[in-house]
């Protein structure tokens, strides 16, 4: 949306889609269309009935006119300013090109009460964070092995900013930073790339057969695919249906999806159950602090990072063979597998001992 100092609003500039997809979320109903030029909508609020003729041509001479009838009827009905209404219908492509960045526009449509306005600070902020982590994951995994000097300047890149909120029922607009640089110059830019990746996951995992989203999942890096997980977890916990509208300064770019809440856990069962049928690997090389002969496990320290990993001995190596002496060094291959609980967010990681083998000094 274009305006002045004076607020004064280019009627021309709002997309009629939006405005339809906005008046069907907010009770209207097309009642007819009139050829391609117009449709009609209808409303009945306190036993009166309301219409509005939504202008669908944006060649037609009255367009600007029609579409400023349509939101003083708006603003009379909802009781509030056109300009707080048009904040959700802005074109985020228009609002990219104005702060000349990759711009996330974000819609929560709450499932136990739609015309909920308000959002609670605490599970916005595990959204947001989550969300956040998974654009930090995704960025990372275009990026392979560099130092921690790069990867730093690589996250800088793709620090979210909020900007603005908008009603309905409540909506938040993220912006990347201007000018977010390329990986190289062979690659497109990295919040483009990003926002491209988020638009691509929703939309898959919108649908019900989740193979291709299966395939997509394997593409990014585990860490990635992880960190996807948690941001749906924070979708469900805030019981909501998630719309996303990326605005890209690239013409080529930009796109919108849309995922149901249902969809939402189903989507977090299924990564769930691919992390069973195709669990991580991973070796680590430190010294053995706890071998438990009753529970058949261990727990073995780092020596790179001193963390400590505990894990189940597997059937395959349990045999009378395998001496575990504590203080000695070993080599310990885990299979790991991580599941989040979509109701409670809780996660819960089991590992489990398919190799092991002392070093000898």
């Amino acid at each position: 949306m274009n305006s002045t100092q004076n607020c004064l609003i280019d009627f021309n500039s709002i997309d009629p889609i939006l405005v339809s997809k906005y008046l069907e979320e907010h009770g209207w109903s097309e009642e007819r269309k009139i050829d391609r030029r117009a449709s009609v909508f209808t409303i009945t609020k306190n036993t009166r009935k309301y219409s509005i003729l939504l202008p669908v041509d944006k060649e037609i001479a009255d367009f600007s006119s029609r579409m400023q009838d349509v939101f003083r009827t708006l603003e009379f009905i909802e009781d509030r300013p056109q300009s707080e209404i048009i904040k959700g219908l802005e074109n985020v492509y228009q609002v990219a090109l104005e702060k000349d960045c990759e711009v996330l526009s974000l819609k929560f449509k709450f499932i136990d009460k739609e015309d909920k306005t308000q959002f609670s600070a605490k599970e916005m902020g595990k959204v947001l964070t989550s969300l956040q982590d998974l654009c930090d994951a995704v960025g990372q995994s275009d990026t392979g092995k560099i130092s921690n000097y790069e990867k730093k300047k690589n996250l800088e890149k793709i620090e979210l900013s909020v900007f603005e909120t908008f009603k309905g029922s409540f909506g938040i607009k993220l912006a990347f930073p201007p000018n977010a640089g390329q990986l190289n110059w062979l690659e497109e830019p990295i919040a483009e790339k990003i926002s491209d990746t988020l638009i691509n996951l929703i939309n898959l995992s919108e649908k019900p057969d989740k193979e291709e989203l299966k395939f997509f999942l394997i593409l990014l890096q585990r860490r990635a695919a992880s960190q996807y997980r948690r941001f749906l977890v924070s979708l469900i916990k805030a019981k909501s249906n998630f719309d996303i509208n990326w605005g890209s300064v690239n013409p080529d770019g930009g796109g919108y999806a849309s995922l149901s809440y249902q969809n939402t856990i189903n989507t977090v069962d299924f990564i769930n159950r691919m992390e069973v049928e195709d669990p991580e690997e991973y070796t680590i090389i430190g010294e053995l602090v706890i071998a438990n002969k009753i529970k058949s496990s261990i727990e073995i320290e780092n020596l790179e990072d001193k963390k400590k990993y505990a894990g189940t001995l597997s059937n395959s190596i349990l045999n009378p063979e395998i001496q575990l002496t504590i203080g000695r060094l070993y080599s310990v291959v885990f299979q790991e597998i991580t599941s989040l609980n979509p109701a409670t967010g809780e996660e819960k990681i089991e590992r489990t001992v398919i190799s092991i083998s002392y070093l000898q000094a």
